[in-house]
């Protein structure tokens, strides 16, 4: 499986890919970059299958249509 996130989850990212790998789950590759740029490479319709930004940005992408609403789930308070 293919990810894209910001710069600021990427340590908490890899420790819980890590884990779930090591639990059985499939491996997963992770790209952190800056979240402007990682919203606008979703929108730009880049195939990722998860997609970790902060609300707004996610908001912003299920609105447009570029993430099924239904799956935005947060997973950290900052």
């Amino acid at each position: 499986m293919r990810a894209i996130s910001s710069m600021a989850t990427r340590a908490l990212l890899a420790d819980l890919a890590a884990a779930a790998h090591a639990a059985g789950a499939p491996s997963l590759e992770i790209e952190s970059v800056g979240g402007v740029d990682a919203e606008a490479r979703v929108a730009a319709g880049e195939p990722v299958d998860l997609v970790f930004l902060a609300s707004g940005a996610l908001a912003r992408l299920a609105r447009d249509g570029h993430v099924d609403a239904s799956t935005v789930t947060p997973i950290a308070l900052s």
